[in-house]
């Protein structure tokens, strides 16, 4: 079995102020796709084992993939260590020079001879280049493959899924072609889909599946290999509708959708427009569904009804509904669902009330109890939850959740 390693470079990593993304994010996309990371290994800048080690993972691995170091500052020394430790003579290669100076005019940033550093990589070299901001190299070292990416997350993620991917598993795979999708998955554990996986005779043979929890979701990703592009997308496509079969409204869609994109769209498909009212969330739900470009073509507003007073003056719930059952309550979720929908002349007005502690819970009403109101011309409705967690944790699932509604309701 091919086995490569991960080498991340960057005190920034080493000390902490830095979570490393991309060494995490590269052994698991190997993963997805059958290869196996023997080893990862952190070093700071001009870490003087560099050179060394590499020399041990040359002796070792098929593949390694270095990230970091590729700067133009005098700490980034991978490309020249590595060339030292490989044997190889250093060059700079005219068409990247031309290449980085015509990103740096695009960017109206000034020329500095300190960017020609850039430029300069060993020979016999690949050059990774899909046109964009981002650069790395490759190498083929005896039987091995080297690749050198940008310590920037979404510029190693660029390259990574573009180049380095592709090519490791057309390599290992003997020119097999590779066909990926993820999925989003909400409302149902990881234990749950495991099960419902290991059932599916559909995914019994010839997939590879990763399931991988991304809080407050679960995101599946599929694998499926063949020598035809379009079998292996008409496979995946096969797969997910099986999959959509046996789970139902929990799958959310594409993985790269986030769901407010999702609930957008529906509402935007069906010239509905929407307000929220929101308590415990503190404006969270308002913040996600802008988050879309383009959301005010169907988000008119909300209101944070954070006090009771607020409940009162902006939303008009009564004070009989709060001194009778309270503010967490279905019926203060519902009449202010009702009147911020009202106060926008929103065709559905959404609404969210609860607890997110530590303190204020009640044995009656723990902390973690949640209402959604929810008001529209045909339809209304009220639901409760009791999230677990912490105080960010419950806010984040009561606005994944009230999103979640919405879009069943809409869908519906």
């Amino acid at each position: 079995m091919m086995q490569g390693e991960i080498i991340a470079t960057g005190t920034e990593l080493i000390t902490g102020r830095v979570a490393d993304f991309n060494a995490r994010y590269a052994a698991r996309r190997l993963h997805e796709v059958g290869l196996t990371v023997g080893l990862i290994t952190i070093l700071g800048d001009r870490a003087p084992l560099f050179g060394e080690l590499l020399k041990q993972a040359l002796g070792r691995s098929q593949f390694i993939i270095i990230t970091g170091g590729l700067g133009p500052t005098e700490d980034d020394i991978t490309v020249a260590t590595a060339a030292q430790a490989l044997g190889l003579r250093l060059y700079q290669d005219e068409g990247l020079l031309a290449r980085i100076r015509r990103c740096l005019e695009e960017q109206g940033l000034p020329w500095e001879e300190r960017y020609a550093k850039l430029a300069v990589i060993p020979e016999g070299a690949l050059v990774l280049d899909p046109g964009g901001a981002a650069c790395g190299f490759a190498l083929r070292h005896r039987d091995m493959r080297l690749f050198f990416l940008p310590g920037v997350p979404r510029e190693m993620r660029v390259l990574f899924d573009e180049f380095v991917l592709p090519g490791l598993v057309e390599w290992a795979g003997g020119g097999e072609a590779l066909a990926q999708r993820t999925v989003r998955l909400f409302g149902i554990s990881e234990t749950q889909l495991q099960q419902v996986v290991s059932e599916l005779p559909e995914f019994q043979h010839g997939v590879t599946v990763g399931i991988y929890p991304n809080f407050p979701e679960n995101h599946l990703t599929l694998t499926v290999r063949g020598q035809s592009r379009e079998a292996l997308e008409a496979e995946l496509n096969r797969l997910i509708a099986a999959l959509s079969r046996e789970v139902g409204d929990v799958l959310l869609g594409p993985g790269e959708i986030p769901l407010e994109e999702l609930v957008g769209s529906l509402l935007r498909d069906r010239g509905l427009t929407l307000a929220v009212a929101e308590s415990c969330t503190g404006g969270l739900i308002g913040h996600r569904v802008t988050n879309v470009s383009g959301s005010s073509d169907y988000f008119l507003g909300g209101i944070i009804s954070y006090s009771n007073e607020a409940k009162l003056d902006l939303l008009k719930v009564s004070p009989e509904i709060l001194a009778a059952v309270g503010a967490v309550s279905a019926e203060t979720a519902l009449a202010m669902a009702r009147g911020v929908r009202e106060v926008f002349h929103a065709d559905i007005g959404l609404a969210v009330t609860g607890i997110a502690g530590p303190t204020g819970g009640s044995p009656e009403k723990p902390v973690g109890t949640v209402y959604f109101g929810l008001a529209a011309p045909s339809e209304e409705d009220v639901w409760h939850y009791l999230f677990r967690g912490g105080r960010e944790e419950i806010k984040t699932l009561a606005a994944q959740t009230a999103l979640d509604r919405l879009r069943r309701v809409v869908k519906k």
